[in-house]
């Protein structure tokens, strides 16, 4: 008896062994979860634009190798139950080896496919001049169609790069950094305004809005009997428009990824191409649409000034949101003419003029009132609410739909999020549906003196210090002593700069994607995330020499707080980091380069090389 569960053990060892195996190569194992990166990785060094061929390679590779180590499992605890319930008889007892052996033979078998499978993956990526193989560490290759994010024309979209469980019912947001002609974004523009036409529709020539697998994997043409149709409205700007899908995306069985290109056709309002430069093919993003429908509202996370709260005059009106919010529904002007109110500012009962704007990846809107007040350290005006008086907020709900709450009628009349739903501002949603009750209101008082704080950065990761420590996909965290202007933390003021050194002149530096959001913290301060593609490593050339990538978050004193004071005389923490003979920076620092206080604004390895210094 004791023998038999010697062996016993022995085979759980074999079966535990197999098991192993099928969590390696199921989908969701580590190693395979690499392997499908790598293979993405090798279609994106080659230039063209994605397909979903790499990935349907790794599916079909996983798939199989797991489903051989499942039957191996089987095959192991089936050798097993025979050995154990043989009782002795020979009959059984070798055919439970019999198996046993095959299913050994199996696994080896297994286990050198994968080794095989390596190989090939490593001869492919050389080839594709990447190198490297399957392994924990990053492989440096650059995003196609990405660069126009952060340092290019786009501000910012919704859905984000990558972003995963986006319902059916999204509505696709994207924000230009100037006017952007309408006809090159909205089809026959023109002619629609003259036939009197309020609904505008999607111009597929320019826009495309795809399943990403629906591509012509032999010329990675996107076919075109899968473009969705959609409608178009737009923020006063022109610079914000949002893309409403005449159809949900997807289906409700299957989660399906989703991609949107916008073409080279784009025009700025001025008639110059938007995309130009390394970048004049476009812009291209890609999201995950789950399986369901949002019908979840949004609510308010948070309001500056605080409610009941007393403030100087020239304090912003600051909500935050729960999600992204509908731009166009959210931002406009009251005054001269206009009479935007989803978003009031009233001084009793008279609406105060001004403007609201939407920024953090539409998740804030900020109040900006029209009555000049002064000006701050870099010249720009100041402008203030009613002096020494009570101000009452109110950020209106959207009527809905009763057959569909909280979705919104189609006339939208107040604040919606991405996926249609009215604001639920009293947090009790279904007792007052769509009604007055489910407006935000609060109220706060004025003084009669201007806030002139400049603001400071009190902390910054990585740190001068810690640098070494940062991973190539973690976030750039910049904290601020006080609350922040939102709409002024925007990539044109606060921004990652990628740099190199390496003694070939001729190499190109990383165009890499960025975009930015923000948050206020418990203690009224805010802080700002800088989200990147993956960072380049430094690479071992095979002279022996070293390329050594530098990247550089730079923060420009057109940052603003919260009471539109900008950021001069610029300075941050206080570091240990200052190169023998330099001044830390301090507060009557112009500029505050590296930990280093400077008269001059600084300047990076490629900056100094675009000015020919």
């Amino acid at each position: 008896m004791k023998k038999r569960w010697q062996k016993a053990a022995i085979w759980a060892a074999v079966a535990g062994l197999s098991l192993a195996a099928i969590l390696i190569f199921l989908p969701t194992g580590p190693v395979f979860a690499q392997l499908g990166d790598q293979l993405e990785t090798v279609g994106e060094a080659s230039g063209l634009a994605k397909t979903s061929l790499p990935i349907l390679i790794a599916r079909i590779i996983r798939t199989i190798l797991g489903v051989l180590g499942l039957i191996t499992v089987v095959l192991v605890i089936y050798a097993g139950y025979l050995y154990l319930t043989a009782h002795g008889e020979e009959e059984p007892v070798k055919k439970a080896k019999k198996i046993l052996k095959n299913a050994a033979i199996g696994l080896a078998i297994i286990l050198a496919s994968f080794g095989i499978t390596t190989f090939i993956l490593n001869a492919l990526l050389s080839a594709a001049g990447i190198g490297g193989g399957v392994s924990t560490s990053g492989v440096n290759y650059s995003e196609p169609l990405s660069g126009s994010l952060g340092a290019g024309i786009i501000e910012s979209h919704y859905p984000a790069r990558n972003a995963l469980e986006i319902p059916r019912n999204t509505r696709i947001m994207v924000t230009f950094k100037e006017p952007i002609d309408l006809n090159s974004i909205i089809s026959d523009y023109d002619a629609s305004v003259a036939a009197g036409s309020t609904t505008f529709n999607l111009n597929t020539d320019n826009i495309l809005i795809y399943p990403t697998d629906e591509v012509n994997t032999d010329t990675g043409v996107k076919a075109t009997d899968v473009k969705e149709e959609a409608t178009i409205t737009f923020t006063e700007d022109k610079q914000t428009f949002v893309f409403k899908p005449v159809e949900y995306l997807g289906s409700s069985v299957t989660d399906t990824n989703y991609s949107v290109f916008l073409g080279p056709g784009i025009k700025k309002e001025d008639g110059d191409d938007a995309f130009t430069g390394t970048e004049s093919e476009g812009y291209e993003w890609s999201f995950e649409v789950s399986t369901e429908i949002d019908l979840t509202p949004p609510t308010v996370v948070s309001v500056l000034p605080i409610d009941s709260s007393t403030e100087a005059p020239n304090a912003l009106v600051q909500i935050t949101f729960s999600e992204a919010m509908d731009p166009v529904e959210a931002s406009g002007t009251y005054g001269g003419g206009e009479t935007f109110t989803n978003i009031s500012v009233l001084n009793s009962t008279t609406n105060v003029d001004g403007t609201a704007s939407v920024s953090n990846q539409y998740r804030t809107v900020e109040f900006l009132p029209t009555l000049p007040c002064g000006e701050d350290p870099c010249g720009n005006t100041i402008y203030c609410l009613p002096f020494g008086t009570s101000i009452d907020v109110q950020a209106r709900a959207a009527t809905v739909n009763e057959d569909e709450a909280p979705q919104a009628v189609s006339l939208v009349d107040g604040l919606i999020d991405a996926a249609g739903n009215s604001l639920d501002g009293d947090g009790d949603w279904g007792e007052t549906t769509g009604e007055a009750g489910d407006d935000y209101v609060w109220d706060f008082t004025t003084t009669s003196e201007v806030n002139d704080d400049v603001p400071v950065i009190s902390e910054v990761f990585p740190s001068l210090e810690s640098n070494e420590e940062f991973g190539v996909d973690d976030q750039v965290e910049i904290t601020f002593d006080m609350a922040m202007r939102s709409a002024t933390l925007i990539t044109d003021n606060a921004r990652l700069e990628s740099d190199y050194d390496s003694t070939d002149p001729s190499m190109d530096y990383q165009n890499a994607w960025f975009s930015l959001i923000n948050e206020t913290l418990d203690g009224g301060n805010s802080k700002l995330f800088i989200d990147h593609a993956t960072l380049w490593e430094s690479v071992e050339n095979e002279d022996g020499s070293t390329t050594l990538y530098y990247y550089y978050p730079v923060v420009t004193n057109d940052v603003q707080s919260f009471y539109q004071i900008c950021m001069f005389p610029s300075y941050g923490p206080d570091t240990s980091y200052v190169p023998p003979g330099s001044e830390p920076c301090t507060s009557s620092s112009s500029y505050c380069c590296q930990g280093v206080a400077s008269s001059s604004k600084c300047t990076t390895q490629e900056s100094l090389k675009t000015l020919g210094q």
